[in-house]
């Protein structure tokens, strides 16, 4: 006898419709979208496609890009967030060696993030570590990580310096232990750089000072410049005067990367007089001033209006044959005071002249306009900018890799995105040095994105020439591309894009991205659908999003009435090891809430025997307020009224939500006024002060239960009791109490004849007032209770 499933599944074939099993015990937990007409929800359908099977095989979700290393280092994290087996030691040792060796080959920074698992790594290590066995790490591996701590973050981090100062004392043990071995002292020049990064030059100093012997290194001459380097950051003058005195004392030689260095931070500070004083202070012999300290002189003079002082600068230079980098300077000055691009060129004609007399072969070359294109930028002169470059055109000089990301961000200033691009396509064929092209091509993005106007291949040309280069995306970048990618619902190339990037992001930065998420969510203009596979993009890559952040997303599904979204993202910070994101009391009371502005009875069974196996929380007022809130909008105020029980049974007593909740649920309880009484009674006589909220609950408890009469009569005593005239919320409480026709219109009759200028407002409010009563559902406008 044929199967009648075999003749159903041929139907279905050959019609070209979905097979589907209600009672499979393996379904999505995807919650179903609803269709365009609003009536039913549907799960998505799958197609056949020809002859049953798809010619392309189903797209791979790209795997996270960690830094070798990071991987173990951030489980072994998780075992001990979740106080589970950990990690082998061998296995954490590998791993912090190998994340060290990464970020010392890539030059690139150890945020914060891998600061903080490189902490715990070391400290399970030397739980691990055993008297007759070697260490973990050798003092090569401490060293290595130590050196990669010198390039620095974006911002100063309390945690770095604690990872530095752990590796530099292990480091220096192990240098201790080694009888009869040469000393290194290089970790401990690290360790200074790093202490002058992190706005701690001052110990910086004190540490170099031991270090330092009489006359002193190459070596250690160049920390006691990033010493003065990391006074400058911190515009510290006193202590860089101070720093100058020690190495004057030191009979440390006033080298011209000191004179230098002295002579730039003066004229940061556009102190004229200090500058002249130390660009006259000699450098040590067989030294010569560098071109840089000779600029910022000169550039501190036109600034100040010194031209005579910057005349003499300039006929000193011009008593020997200067070389191309002091012709450079002078084109410079020339440009500070006033000349324009003409005349600078001019002034390339007499350098060009004098050099064929001298018989020097140099001239004007890419650098010589490379600096001049800068200094325009620093003036915000974009259109001086590209007169330089056409000066050097003129001259045969044409822009190398180094102009045109110059000539890309002073376009960029002006919003000349065109111009932008163009300089980018000219970029194309330049080698670039040290990736220096990187943060103009993201600023490029990002304007291009921000737009509005670019299609999206030519936005994708750019990024995929960003991506060929293997360069990090700035995270402003990425929360453009990925804004872009959830507006054209390419859901799985947004993620894609975090999977590669986010790992590598300081917490800072992850917390800018994620922003991006957040607020796409929170934007009713999205569609449902859009807004919850965004939030499983979120929720599967910043699973450190704190609860505080995520209860918005979960009252934002209440408010667009998907009580079982919302549910899941309540389960999703229940089933998390991270106590930051472990639901609280606010948590429950925002989720109780929720549910009672939906009237979703299966999603408070849910979250109320959740709540019950829950040892950490401990049921209050306020949890009790909304438990009841809950159980009165899903028609069980019998239920409701157990939990006012427990309320004025318990030491913190009712609040004034508590209250004006249980008047509510006397509303549409049978018999509801046999508690309602009662406790306006117990109110009036312990003199509690009755504010319009409580007062408008009472009346509509008194009209829901019949007593139209009593009603009237309370609310025309209000003014007279309570000194407040009634208002919206009382009349239309009172008149949306009961959904008798006949009722209603001698409510409406009392209403205008009273209250004439109440009327139009509340009629005004016909929608929610005719469809069923009461209720904390339809009545929006002033009845939701504010826990």
């Amino acid at each position: 006898m044929p199967s009648h499933l075999t003749r159903v599944v041929f139907r279905r074939l050959l019609s070209n419709k979905p097979i589907t099993y209600r009672g499979c015990l393996h379904r999505s937990t995807r919650p179903c979208i609803p269709a365009d007409n609003g009536l039913q929800a549907f799960p998505q359908s799958h197609r056949r496609s020809l002859f049953g099977f798809s010619f392309s095989p189903p797209r791979e979700p790209r795997a996270p890009d960690f830094t070798p290393g990071q991987k173990p280092l951030m489980k072994l994290a998780k075992m001990d967030q979740i106080a589970a087996r950990p990690p082998s030691p061998k296995e954490i040792a590998d791993a912090f060696r190998q994340f060290f060796d990464a970020k010392l080959n890539s030059k690139q920074p150890v945020e914060d993030v891998h600061v903080t698992l490189a902490l715990r790594a070391l400290e399970y290590l030397k739980d691990q570590q055993e008297a007759d066995m070697p260490p973990w790490l050798s003092a090569e591996s401490l060293r290595r990580a130590l050196w990669a701590l010198q390039r620095r973050p974006d911002r100063p981090a309390n945690a770095m310096l604690q990872l530095a100062k752990e590796l530099h004392e292990r480091i220096k043990a192990a240098r201790d232990a080694e009888d009869g071995a040469e000393q290194e002292f290089d970790e401990d020049f690290a360790y200074v750089t790093i202490l002058s990064q992190n706005n701690r030059t001052i110990e910086a100093r004190d540490m170099l000072l031991k270090h330092t012997l009489p006359g002193g290194q190459p070596a250690q001459i160049r920390n006691w410049e990033k010493v003065l380097q990391g006074f400058q950051r911190d515009g510290n003058e006193l202590q860089f005067l101070k720093t100058l005195s020690i190495i004057k004392n030191q009979s440390i030689p006033f080298t011209d990367i000191l004179h230098n260095r002295t002579v730039q931070f003066y004229s940061a500070r556009n102190d004229l007089t200090k500058t002249k004083k130390w660009y006259s202070e000699p450098v040590a012999e067989g030294r010569l001033i560098l071109p840089s300290a000779h600029s910022a002189m000169l550039m501190c003079c036109a600034a100040n209006n010194d031209l005579s002082f910057g005349q003499k600068i300039v006929a000193y230079l011009l008593e020997v044959p200067p070389k191309k980098e002091i012709w450079d300077v002078i084109f410079l000055w020339s440009m500070a005071t006033g000349k324009g691009v003409d005349e600078v060129g001019r002034m390339m004609q007499v350098m060009k002249r004098r050099n064929e007399s001298e018989k020097i072969h140099e001239g004007p070359d890419i650098e010589t306009i490379n600096r001049l294109v800068e200094y325009t930028m620093l003036r915000n002169d974009p259109y001086t900018a590209e007169r330089c470059i056409h000066l050097g055109e003129k001259w045969g000089i044409f822009p190398n890799a180094k102009t045109f990301i110059m000539q890309m961000e002073y376009r960029l200033s002006v919003n000349d995105i065109d111009g932008s691009r163009a300089a980018f396509f000219g970029l194309q064929g330049q080698e670039a040095i040290d990736n220096e092209e990187i943060p103009a091509i993201n600023k490029l993005i990002q304007a291009m994105c921000r737009a509005g106007r670019y299609d999206f291949d030519a936005i994708m040309g750019v990024v995929d020439d960003l991506g060929d280069r293997k360069a990090q995306f700035e995270p402003e970048t990425i929360c453009e591309l990925c804004l872009l990618h959830l507006k054209r619902e390419e859901f799985d190339d947004a993620k894609d894009l975090l999977q590669t990037h986010s790992y590598h992001y300081s917490s800072q930065q992850r917390i800018q991205v994620r922003d991006v998420f957040i607020n796409f969510c929170l934007d009713r203009k999205n569609s449902l659908a859009s807004v919850w596979d965004t939030y499983q993009i979120f929720r599967s890559i910043f699973q450190e999003t704190p609860r505080e952040v995520r209860t918005p997303l979960m009252k934002e599904f209440f408010a667009r009435e998907r009580a079982d979204m919302a549910c899941h993202v309540f389960f999703h910070m229940k089933n998390s090891t991270d106590p930051a994101v472990i639901p609280n009391a606010d948590t429950y009371v925002a989720m109780f809430t929720g549910i009672a502005r939906v009237a979703d009875e299966e999603s408070l069974e849910l979250v109320h025997n959740q709540m019950k196996l829950d040892v950490e929380i401990e049921p209050n007022t306020r949890i009790l307020t909304s438990l009841m809130a809950a159980y009165a909008a899903t028609n069980r105020p019998v239920r409701a009224m157990e939990f006012w029980r427990d309320i004025t049974q318990s030491k913190e007593g009712p609040s004034y939500a508590s209250i004006v909740v249980a008047f509510r649920a006397c509303e549409i309880m049978p018999f509801g006024d046999r508690h309602a009484k009662p406790l306006w009674s117990s109110l009036r006589r312990m003199d509690v002060e009755v504010d319009q909220e409580v007062f408008a609950a009472y009346v509509g408890a008194l009209a829901g239960n019949g007593l139209y009469d009593e009603a009237e009569k309370t609310v025309l005593s209000a003014e007279e009791t309570f000194g407040f005239t009634p208002n919206l919320l009382i009349l239309g409480s009172f008149y949306n109490a009961t959904r008798n026709d006949f009722v209603q219109e001698r409510i409406e009759a009392f209403i205008k004849d009273n209250y004439p200028d109440i009327w139009p407002r509340l009629e005004a409010l016909g929608s929610f007032i005719t469809d069923e009563g009461f209720g904390y559902k339809q009545f929006k406008l002033n009845r939701d209770v504010n826990l």
